[in-house]
């Protein structure tokens, strides 16, 4: 009798468990919808943001598109010494 209770415990236990993960499935897909969306949205946006960066990325000073920093100009005169 011990072990048929004991039985009947843990499938209970697990037919809870089972209920309990579907409930709560269904309770955050809302969330995780919102979260797609988002992450959707996010992409878009840093999608533009990398299109125009890499217009974005030609040196002035040599025209090499390559280059992804711009060359500081160098100064060729006489410094004042005051």
């Amino acid at each position: 009798m011990m072990t048929m209770l004991l039985v009947v415990g843990l499938l209970l236990i697990g037919l809870g468990a089972l209920i309990g993960s579907s409930w709560t499935v269904q309770a955050l897909e809302g969330r995780f919808r919102h979260h797609a969306a988002e992450r959707r949205r996010l992409n878009e946006e840093w999608s533009a943001v990398r299109a125009y960066r890499a217009q974005q990325r030609r040196c002035v000073d040599c025209e090499d598109e390559l280059d992804l920093y711009r060359r500081p100009a160098l100064v060729t005169g006489a410094l004042d010494d005051d």
